[in-house]
Formats: C-alpha cells, structure tokens, sequence
C-alpha cells in the first residue's frame, strides 16, 4: 500500500530536478514538471502522508540556512497543495546544511547538499 510509483518501495526520495533562484525559496520553471507528477501520485494515493524536507549547503550563515531551507520546503509543500494535494497530506522542515550528502568544499558537493527530499512519514 502507498505510493510505489513514487517512492519506489523505500522511504524517502530526493526530488532530482527541483531547483530554486540562487538564495530565495523561488521555485524555477523547470521545477513544475517534477512536482506535477508528484502532486498526482499523491493525489492518487491520498493515505500517504508525506514531509518535504528542505536542504541547503554551508555556504553562508547557519541561521540564514535554516530559514532558507524552511522557505523552500514551504515553496514545495504550497506548490503540491495548489496542485490538488490535501494539506493534511504534507508537512514541511527546513534541515539547513545538518545533513550533507556530499563534501561542502566543492561546488559539485555543494549542488548536491542543495536538495528537497521527500520522507514518507506513515
């Protein structure tokens, strides 16, 4: 039961393809086509309850992070309510840089750790 299709049998997903403008929680035109087929596989199954997570990289001050990947987790859970998923579907947290994927040293790391995960929360 719950969204194979989207997470594929695991628990989280990172949403390849979701960007946003450099330091704001503006979600990129190239977004909306990640996000449309994520708002309708949650649409069709409308028991999965799901936390978007939002990431940053270290680059700036801890602080200023934090807000910004909580402004960006917000962008995404607002886009798929607007897109038909119930509210009560999504939660959304900002995680800032705590939980880089890759070395903050490089931009490639960096460009990794700047990321919207989805965690399947039931």
């Amino acid at each position: 039961v719950g969204c194979p299709a989207l997470f594929g049998g695991g628990a989280s997903l990172v949403l390849q393809g979701v960007n946003f403008a450099t330091g704001k929680a503006t979600l990129l035109p190239a977004s909306q086509a990640v996000l449309d087929g994520v708002a309708a596989s949650l649409v069709d199954n409308p028991g999965v309850t799901v936390e978007v997570n939002g990431h940053t990289d270290n680059t700036g001050n801890r602080a200023s992070n934090l807000r910004l990947s909580e402004a960006r987790a917000n962008a995404v859970r607002d886009y798929l309510i607007a897109k038909g998923v119930p509210a009560s579907q999504l939660t959304a947290k900002g995680i800032g840089p705590d939980r880089p994927v890759s070395d903050n040293a490089t931009a490639a790391g960096r460009a990794l750790n700047r990321r919207v995960v989805l965690n399947k929360t039931n």
